[in-house]
Protein backbone atom coordinates (compact mmCIF):
# COMPACT_ATOMS: atom_id res chain seq x y z
CA UNK A 1 0.00 0.00 0.00
CA UNK A 2 1.75 3.53 -0.73
CA UNK A 3 2.17 6.48 1.28
CA UNK A 4 -1.03 8.08 -0.54
CA UNK A 5 -3.26 5.45 0.25
CA UNK A 6 -2.29 5.01 3.64
CA UNK A 7 -2.99 8.30 4.16
CA UNK A 8 -6.06 8.78 2.11
CA UNK A 9 -7.88 5.74 4.83
CA UNK A 10 -5.99 6.46 7.96
CA UNK A 11 -6.73 10.39 7.67
CA UNK A 12 -10.13 11.41 7.42
CA UNK A 13 -9.71 15.53 8.21
CA UNK A 14 -6.76 15.06 5.29
CA UNK A 15 -9.66 13.91 2.91
CA UNK A 16 -11.95 16.67 3.77
CA UNK A 17 -9.09 19.11 3.36
CA UNK A 18 -8.30 17.54 -0.10
CA UNK A 19 -12.24 18.17 -1.45
CA UNK A 20 -12.53 21.84 0.34
CA UNK A 21 -9.19 22.39 -1.71
CA UNK A 22 -10.88 21.27 -4.82
CA UNK A 23 -14.52 22.85 -4.24
CA UNK A 24 -13.23 26.17 -2.84
CA UNK A 25 -10.94 26.90 -6.49
CA UNK A 26 -13.35 25.73 -8.41
CA UNK A 27 -15.73 28.57 -6.68
CA UNK A 28 -12.69 30.99 -6.99
CA UNK A 29 -12.39 30.42 -10.80
CA UNK A 30 -16.08 31.38 -11.08
CA UNK A 31 -16.76 33.87 -8.29
CA UNK A 32 -12.84 35.52 -8.78
CA UNK A 33 -11.89 38.79 -6.63
CA UNK A 34 -11.06 42.21 -8.72
CA UNK A 35 -7.83 41.57 -7.35
CA UNK A 36 -7.37 38.29 -9.38
CA UNK A 37 -9.26 39.36 -12.50
CA UNK A 38 -6.18 42.08 -13.15
CA UNK A 39 -4.17 39.65 -12.09
CA UNK A 40 -4.78 37.15 -14.80
CA UNK A 41 -7.63 38.61 -17.16
CA UNK A 42 -8.34 35.60 -18.94
CA UNK A 43 -10.81 34.59 -16.08
CA UNK A 44 -13.44 36.92 -17.20
CA UNK A 45 -14.06 34.55 -19.62
CA UNK A 46 -15.59 32.17 -16.76
CA UNK A 47 -16.80 34.92 -14.63
CA UNK A 48 -20.10 35.94 -15.70
CA UNK A 49 -21.70 36.61 -12.62
CA UNK A 50 -19.51 38.82 -9.79
CA UNK A 51 -20.94 41.11 -7.28
CA UNK A 52 -20.60 44.89 -7.85
CA UNK A 53 -18.40 46.64 -4.90
CA UNK A 54 -20.30 47.65 -1.83
CA UNK A 55 -21.09 51.42 -2.09
CA UNK A 56 -19.06 52.32 1.07
CA UNK A 57 -16.26 51.34 -1.47
CA UNK A 58 -16.76 54.32 -3.70
CA UNK A 59 -16.06 58.27 -3.36
CA UNK A 60 -17.08 60.97 -5.29
CA UNK A 61 -19.84 63.58 -6.16
CA UNK A 62 -22.99 62.41 -5.51
CA UNK A 63 -24.14 60.90 -8.78
CA UNK A 64 -26.02 57.32 -10.40
CA UNK A 65 -24.27 58.35 -14.04
CA UNK A 66 -20.52 58.98 -14.94
CA UNK A 67 -21.17 62.75 -13.45
CA UNK A 68 -23.10 64.76 -11.43
CA UNK A 69 -26.60 65.16 -9.87
CA UNK A 70 -28.17 61.38 -11.23
CA UNK A 71 -29.78 58.98 -9.06
CA UNK A 72 -27.67 56.96 -7.16
CA UNK A 73 -27.02 52.92 -7.06
CA UNK A 74 -28.94 52.93 -3.83
CA UNK A 75 -28.07 49.69 -2.08
CA UNK A 76 -27.62 47.15 -4.83
CA UNK A 77 -29.66 43.56 -4.07
CA UNK A 78 -28.57 41.56 -7.27
CA UNK A 79 -25.10 42.48 -10.24
CA UNK A 80 -24.46 40.55 -12.65
CA UNK A 81 -21.71 41.14 -15.49
CA UNK A 82 -22.88 39.32 -18.47
CA UNK A 83 -20.49 37.78 -21.26
CA UNK A 84 -19.55 41.36 -22.51
CA UNK A 85 -19.44 39.65 -25.94
CA UNK A 86 -23.10 39.86 -26.57
CA UNK A 87 -24.85 41.95 -29.53
CA UNK A 88 -27.23 44.38 -28.97
CA UNK A 89 -28.27 46.89 -31.49
CA UNK A 90 -31.62 49.05 -32.32
CA UNK A 91 -33.82 48.22 -29.17
CA UNK A 92 -33.22 46.76 -25.93
CA UNK A 93 -36.29 45.68 -23.36
CA UNK A 94 -35.48 47.34 -20.31
CA UNK A 95 -37.80 47.39 -16.92
CA UNK A 96 -40.87 47.55 -18.98
CA UNK A 97 -39.85 49.94 -21.60
CA UNK A 98 -37.58 50.04 -24.62
CA UNK A 99 -34.48 51.16 -24.62
CA UNK A 100 -33.38 52.86 -28.08
CA UNK A 101 -29.80 52.34 -28.43
CA UNK A 102 -27.63 54.81 -30.51
CA UNK A 103 -25.79 53.83 -34.02
CA UNK A 104 -23.69 50.50 -33.38
CA UNK A 105 -23.45 47.37 -31.77
CA UNK A 106 -23.17 47.63 -27.93
CA UNK A 107 -22.18 45.38 -25.31
CA UNK A 108 -23.55 44.69 -21.72
CA UNK A 109 -21.31 45.17 -19.15
CA UNK A 110 -23.30 45.32 -16.07
CA UNK A 111 -26.94 44.67 -14.76
CA UNK A 112 -28.16 45.64 -11.63
CA UNK A 113 -30.95 46.08 -9.37
CA UNK A 114 -30.59 48.28 -6.25
CA UNK A 115 -32.64 50.11 -3.63
CA UNK A 116 -33.94 49.20 -0.29
CA UNK A 117 -36.19 46.43 -2.25
CA UNK A 118 -34.83 46.56 -5.41
CA UNK A 119 -37.16 49.29 -7.22
CA UNK A 120 -34.26 50.89 -9.62
CA UNK A 121 -32.65 48.77 -11.86
CA UNK A 122 -29.53 49.58 -14.14
CA UNK A 123 -27.79 48.07 -17.33
CA UNK A 124 -24.14 49.74 -18.28
CA UNK A 125 -23.64 48.93 -22.11
CA UNK A 126 -20.52 49.91 -24.00
CA UNK A 127 -19.77 50.63 -27.82
CA UNK A 128 -16.15 50.14 -29.40
CA UNK A 129 -14.35 51.00 -32.43
CA UNK A 130 -11.60 48.77 -33.37
CA UNK A 131 -11.19 47.78 -30.14
CA UNK A 132 -11.43 51.06 -28.50
CA UNK A 133 -14.27 52.37 -26.86
CA UNK A 134 -16.37 54.70 -28.30
CA UNK A 135 -19.72 54.87 -26.49
CA UNK A 136 -21.13 54.12 -22.97
CA UNK A 137 -24.52 53.85 -21.78
CA UNK A 138 -26.02 54.04 -17.65
CA UNK A 139 -29.54 53.59 -18.11
CA UNK A 140 -31.59 53.07 -14.33
CA UNK A 141 -35.52 52.96 -14.40
CA UNK A 142 -38.04 51.87 -11.87
CA UNK A 143 -39.94 48.97 -11.86
CA UNK A 144 -41.97 50.53 -8.64
CA UNK A 145 -42.05 54.13 -7.56
CA UNK A 146 -39.90 55.55 -5.23
CA UNK A 147 -40.70 58.38 -2.70
CA UNK A 148 -41.00 62.13 -3.88
CA UNK A 149 -37.88 63.10 -1.75
CA UNK A 150 -35.55 60.13 -2.90
CA UNK A 151 -36.30 61.60 -6.49
CA UNK A 152 -35.63 64.86 -5.78
CA UNK A 153 -31.87 63.63 -6.67
CA UNK A 154 -33.07 62.70 -10.16
CA UNK A 155 -34.21 65.95 -11.65
CA UNK A 156 -30.88 67.58 -10.27
CA UNK A 157 -29.07 68.03 -13.22
CA UNK A 158 -31.77 69.96 -15.03
CA UNK A 159 -31.30 72.42 -11.99
CA UNK A 160 -27.08 72.05 -11.47
CA UNK A 161 -24.87 74.77 -12.92
CA UNK A 162 -22.00 72.47 -13.04
CA UNK A 163 -23.82 71.21 -16.18
CA UNK A 164 -22.43 72.88 -19.23
CA UNK A 165 -26.08 72.60 -21.09
CA UNK A 166 -29.11 71.76 -19.51
CA UNK A 167 -32.86 71.98 -20.92
CA UNK A 168 -36.36 71.24 -19.56
CA UNK A 169 -38.29 69.83 -22.28
CA UNK A 170 -41.93 69.36 -22.90
CA UNK A 171 -43.41 66.52 -21.18
CA UNK A 172 -47.03 65.01 -21.05
CA UNK A 173 -48.97 66.20 -17.95
CA UNK A 174 -48.23 64.22 -14.81
CA UNK A 175 -44.22 64.31 -16.10
CA UNK A 176 -41.13 66.28 -16.39
CA UNK A 177 -38.60 65.85 -19.00
CA UNK A 178 -35.07 67.42 -19.18
CA UNK A 179 -31.39 67.07 -20.94
CA UNK A 180 -28.29 68.09 -19.53
CA UNK A 181 -24.87 67.74 -20.74
CA UNK A 182 -20.76 67.81 -19.17
CA UNK A 183 -17.91 65.99 -19.36
CA UNK A 184 -16.56 63.18 -17.24
CA UNK A 185 -12.98 62.16 -16.83
CA UNK A 186 -12.63 58.30 -16.86
CA UNK A 187 -8.62 58.25 -15.98
CA UNK A 188 -8.82 57.18 -12.20
CA UNK A 189 -10.40 54.91 -10.22
CA UNK A 190 -13.77 56.95 -9.07
CA UNK A 191 -15.46 57.70 -12.06
CA UNK A 192 -18.62 58.25 -9.94
CA UNK A 193 -20.13 58.02 -6.62
CA UNK A 194 -21.78 54.99 -8.04
CA UNK A 195 -20.56 52.09 -7.12
CA UNK A 196 -21.56 49.70 -9.85
CA UNK A 197 -20.68 52.22 -12.57
CA UNK A 198 -17.04 52.54 -10.85
CA UNK A 199 -17.44 48.70 -11.37
CA UNK A 200 -18.19 48.73 -15.07
CA UNK A 201 -15.38 50.78 -15.50
CA UNK A 202 -12.92 48.76 -13.81
CA UNK A 203 -13.98 46.19 -15.56
CA UNK A 204 -13.64 47.54 -19.28
CA UNK A 205 -10.43 48.18 -18.50
CA UNK A 206 -9.23 45.09 -16.61
CA UNK A 207 -10.44 43.80 -20.12
CA UNK A 208 -8.12 45.77 -22.18
CA UNK A 209 -10.44 48.87 -23.70
CA UNK A 210 -8.81 51.75 -24.10
CA UNK A 211 -10.33 54.77 -24.06
CA UNK A 212 -9.61 58.73 -24.28
CA UNK A 213 -9.03 60.83 -20.88
CA UNK A 214 -12.72 62.01 -21.39
CA UNK A 215 -15.70 61.54 -22.24
CA UNK A 216 -18.77 63.94 -23.33
CA UNK A 217 -21.63 63.40 -20.93
CA UNK A 218 -25.36 63.57 -22.30
CA UNK A 219 -27.90 63.00 -20.18
CA UNK A 220 -31.85 62.73 -20.39
CA UNK A 221 -34.43 62.49 -17.51
CA UNK A 222 -37.88 61.37 -17.76
CA UNK A 223 -40.04 61.33 -14.55
CA UNK A 224 -43.60 60.62 -13.96
CA UNK A 225 -45.94 60.99 -10.69
CA UNK A 226 -47.45 57.42 -10.07
CA UNK A 227 -50.76 56.96 -9.00
CA UNK A 228 -49.61 56.21 -5.45
CA UNK A 229 -48.01 59.47 -5.18
CA UNK A 230 -44.58 58.42 -5.49
CA UNK A 231 -42.33 58.52 -8.70
CA UNK A 232 -41.33 56.23 -11.23
CA UNK A 233 -38.36 57.89 -13.31
CA UNK A 234 -35.89 56.76 -16.34
CA UNK A 235 -32.32 58.39 -16.62
CA UNK A 236 -30.36 57.66 -19.46
CA UNK A 237 -26.84 58.88 -19.88
CA UNK A 238 -24.86 58.07 -22.80
CA UNK A 239 -21.11 58.85 -22.29
CA UNK A 240 -19.46 59.60 -26.13
CA UNK A 241 -15.67 59.56 -27.13
CA UNK A 242 -14.51 62.54 -28.90
CA UNK A 243 -11.32 60.52 -29.99
CA UNK A 244 -10.27 60.33 -33.90
CA UNK A 245 -12.17 56.78 -34.85
CA UNK A 246 -10.04 53.34 -33.31
CA UNK A 247 -7.69 56.02 -31.00
CA UNK A 248 -8.37 56.71 -27.63
CA UNK A 249 -5.37 59.97 -27.77
CA UNK A 250 -7.37 63.18 -27.81
CA UNK A 251 -5.02 66.58 -28.28
CA UNK A 252 -6.76 68.45 -25.86
CA UNK A 253 -5.70 69.08 -22.38
CA UNK A 254 -7.87 68.19 -19.47
CA UNK A 255 -8.21 72.25 -19.18
CA UNK A 256 -9.54 72.60 -22.30
CA UNK A 257 -12.82 70.71 -21.64
CA UNK A 258 -13.87 72.22 -17.77
CA UNK A 259 -16.84 74.87 -18.45
CA UNK A 260 -13.81 77.77 -19.36
CA UNK A 261 -11.98 75.70 -21.77
CA UNK A 262 -14.52 74.48 -23.56
CA UNK A 263 -15.29 78.48 -24.73
CA UNK A 264 -11.92 78.67 -25.34
CA UNK A 265 -11.01 75.44 -27.16
CA UNK A 266 -12.07 74.93 -31.01
CA UNK A 267 -12.15 71.47 -30.58
CA UNK A 268 -13.94 70.72 -27.21
CA UNK A 269 -16.47 73.71 -27.98
CA UNK A 270 -17.80 72.35 -31.30
CA UNK A 271 -17.97 68.61 -29.77
CA UNK A 272 -19.96 69.62 -27.27
CA UNK A 273 -22.16 71.50 -29.22
CA UNK A 274 -22.82 68.50 -31.69
CA UNK A 275 -23.69 66.53 -27.92
CA UNK A 276 -25.86 69.60 -27.23
CA UNK A 277 -27.54 68.92 -30.32
CA UNK A 278 -27.77 65.74 -30.52
CA UNK A 279 -29.33 64.61 -27.37
CA UNK A 280 -31.67 66.96 -28.36
CA UNK A 281 -32.93 65.41 -31.06
CA UNK A 282 -32.37 61.91 -29.20
CA UNK A 283 -34.49 63.32 -26.30
CA UNK A 284 -37.71 62.42 -28.34
CA UNK A 285 -36.74 58.91 -29.53
CA UNK A 286 -35.96 58.20 -25.69
CA UNK A 287 -39.57 59.37 -24.84
CA UNK A 288 -41.08 57.34 -27.22
CA UNK A 289 -39.31 54.03 -26.29
CA UNK A 290 -39.96 54.99 -22.47
CA UNK A 291 -44.12 55.11 -23.81
CA UNK A 292 -42.98 51.60 -25.25
CA UNK A 293 -44.13 53.29 -28.91
CA UNK A 294 -40.85 52.00 -31.20
CA UNK A 295 -41.00 49.62 -33.63
CA UNK A 296 -37.98 47.24 -35.10
CA UNK A 297 -35.58 49.02 -37.65
CA UNK A 298 -35.30 46.67 -40.51
CA UNK A 299 -32.22 44.99 -40.84
CA UNK A 300 -29.18 46.96 -41.62
CA UNK A 301 -31.44 50.24 -41.12
CA UNK A 302 -30.50 53.02 -38.71
CA UNK A 303 -33.06 54.41 -36.63
CA UNK A 304 -33.73 58.69 -37.47
CA UNK A 305 -31.56 60.52 -35.21
CA UNK A 306 -29.24 57.47 -33.80
CA UNK A 307 -26.02 58.84 -35.41
CA UNK A 308 -24.18 60.60 -32.28
CA UNK A 309 -21.34 62.68 -32.51
CA UNK A 310 -19.14 59.86 -31.51
CA UNK A 311 -20.11 56.95 -34.41
CA UNK A 312 -17.64 56.55 -36.90
CA UNK A 313 -19.58 53.87 -39.00
CA UNK A 314 -17.68 50.90 -37.45
CA UNK A 315 -19.45 47.45 -36.50
CA UNK A 316 -17.87 47.80 -33.17
CA UNK A 317 -18.15 44.34 -32.30
CA UNK A 318 -16.18 43.33 -29.93
CA UNK A 319 -13.07 41.21 -31.72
Amino acid sequence: MSAFSRLWHRAPLWRLSFFGMIAFSGLTVLYPPHWLLKLYPPLNKLAHHVAAPPADETTGPPSGDTGKGAPTGGDSVQAAAPPIDATLTDILPFAGHQLPLPAGVWHPVLTDQAGPHGEINSNVLVRTDRGVVTGVIIARSTNASISATEADNIAAPCHDDRYTFRRQLAAPPGSAQCVATDVVYVDHDEVSAASDVNWAFRRLKVLGFPMPFVLAQALWVHMVRATDGGINFEAVSIALSPAEPGSAKLNTTPADWTPQGIGQSPFAGRFMNSVNNWILSWAPVLLAGHEGRLQPMADGQLRPGAVDPAWHGSAGRIP
